[in-house]
């Protein structure tokens, strides 16, 4: 990642497909070398040398061995985070240069806007999903979608009283935003699309990113259990599936 210099020189899609290889295999590899490192360092012994001297060379081979992957997993872990910042910095750029610029704009965006939310509302009281609202709707409806529909969808459902609502949950708007998003994308300027197509693939991969590192960070500083490697990617996959957009309609 280190071609990645700022946010004027940033190819946003090439900094996501980097940490998707990241973790594919950047992580891949570093487990690996690790792994044989440590085996290497517990099964060393030269018939030269005492039982002791044996002990402290494995001992000594296995700190070195940590090291290095620490310092490994330091750079990727550095790296993934100023990739994630860029692209974050220029959907943010985009972003603003989308925006109305003066209060008529403004006012004229709301309106249809408004206009956009009772027609998919309408759609959406008589029984349409909402994969398959977002799928029809142009940029004003999905800009209005995205302002109201977690408190629609929120006021839909009412918290059971007594032991019936025990385990009741809001809705999470996060996915349905998501999925708002990635249909606007289509409807953008190339360049504004280009930048929110980049975060939104970012949003989705880093979650399960992170619950990787953390799992490896574990394996290097030597404070990983037996289940270390199978609570990981359970973590991770779990991680891939919240962050995931609703499906498509």
């Amino acid at each position: 990642m280190s071609a990645i210099t700022g946010p004027d020189s940033i190819d946003s899609n090439a900094a996501t497909y980097r940490l998707t290889q990241t973790r594919k295999t950047e992580l891949v590899e570093l487990r690996r070398r690790l792994s044989d490192a440590l085996a290497e360092a517990r099964t060393f012994r030269d018939p030269d040398l005492t039982e002791e001297a044996n002990a402290r060379r494995r001992a000594e081979l296995e700190r070195t061995a940590r090291q290095q992957a620490t310092a490994d997993l330091n750079r990727i872990e550095r790296e993934a985070n100023n990739a994630a910042t860029l692209v974050r910095t220029v959907a943010d750029k985009a972003t603003a240069a989308g925006r109305p610029r003066d209060a008529t704009e403004q006012l004229l965006a709301e309106t249809r806007q408004a206009r956009a939310w009772d027609r998919a509302r309408a759609l959406l009281d008589a029984g349409r999903t909402v994969p398959e609202v977002i799928a029809g709707s142009d940029a004003d409806t999905l800009h209005a979608l995205r302002a109201e529909l977690p408190t629609y969808l929120a006021a839909q459902r009412t918290k059971p009283q007594g032991l019936a609502g025990a385990g009741f949950t809001e809705i999470d708007p996060a996915r349905i935003l998501r999925t708002i998003d990635r249909a606007l994308v289509d409807h953008l300027p190339a360049k504004q699309g280009a930048a929110l197509r980049a975060r939104l693939d970012l949003d989705e991969l880093e979650p399960g990113l992170r619950e990787t590192l953390a799992g490896l960070r574990r394996e290097v500083d030597g404070t990983a259990d037996a289940s270390n490697g199978l609570r990981s990617a359970i973590a991770a996959r779990f991680a891939d599936q919240q962050a995931a957009p609703l499906p498509v309609a």
